[in-house]
């Protein structure tokens, strides 16, 4: 896989700890919102990683954490 995280920021919220992670295609930003949803993809105009899932994303921030 090539994509991979470059950053990563994490926040409180009243549920618990969100973060959002940059990546090495600036157009696609891996979040977690911290009030008990799954990670996700946003991105601006590409689709390219749309059939990553849950697991995979936080693989991506796993191996970034790392380093």
């Amino acid at each position: 896989m090539n994509l991979k995280a470059t950053s990563i920021r994490y926040f409180a919220t009243r549920r618990g700890v969100g973060y959002e992670c940059e990546t090495n295609n600036k157009n696609v930003i891996i979040c977690n919102d911290g009030n008990g949803g799954a990670t996700y993809i946003v991105s601006n105009g590409t689709s390219m990683y749309d059939d990553l899932n849950e697991n995979q994303l936080e693989e991506i921030i796993d191996e970034y954490e790392r380093q």
